[in-house]
């Protein structure tokens, strides 16, 4: 199997009441951006994460490839159902818990989370041998992810993954290989 993970795209901000928020205009035009590189290495399967700024991105990818984006609850953030806070936006004692690996603040454990990525995974994997699957997800997701690839589960953080990033991934004689990280798309300067 032939795994890329693609973080969506840059969502709305300034709404701490937001469970669930939506892209915003810049991540509308990532999602466009990045659509004919992943059509260019082609996709046999779309999944995308339930939560509002995954299924837009997919939206977009699944319409340039010609495939419906299928909807996977192990693949939501870890911040799933509680009020979305991003990063930049000053609520820095959240954001040092998960800095430390500790997602407690979000009612999850970093071995809990690490599990249902991991079988989410796997369960692609089986279902989907030797074909090429992209998931369009969360950036926690990628580091979970990408922490357990290298061998390091014991953390939950390697990288901040930009928005709408491509991260490849290979299973090869039931071994996982990390192909490539934080892949974008140029951004067009002549606009």
């Amino acid at each position: 199997m032939h795994l890329t993970l693609m973080r969506h795209g840059e969502p709305i901000r300034g709404d701490l009441d937001a469970l669930d928020p939506g892209l915003a205009d810049g991540g509308w035009a990532q999602a466009r951006r990045t659509a004919p590189f992943v059509l260019a290495r082609g996709v046999d399967r779309l999944y995308c994460s339930p939560q509002r700024r995954a299924r837009e991105t997919a939206q977009v990818i699944g319409d340039a490839l010609g495939l419906a984006p299928i909807e996977n609850d192990g693949l939501v953030e870890f911040d799933h159902g509680t009020p979305y806070v991003h990063y930049d936006d000053g609520q820095a004692s959240v954001w040092r818990h998960y800095d430390a690996g500790d997602l407690s603040p979000w009612g999850l454990t970093a071995e809990a989370f690490h599990a249902r990525i991991r079988n989410t995974i796997d369960r692609l994997a089986q279902h989907h041998p030797g074909e090429r699957v992209l998931a369009v997800c969360h950036g926690g997701v990628i580091n979970a992810w990408t922490c357990q690839v290298l061998g390091t589960p014991e953390r939950i953080q390697v990288m901040d993954p930009s928005y709408a990033s491509l991260h490849r991934y290979d299973l090869d004689g039931g071994r996982w290989r990390l192909q490539s990280l934080n892949e974008t798309a140029p951004v067009d300067l002549d606009r």
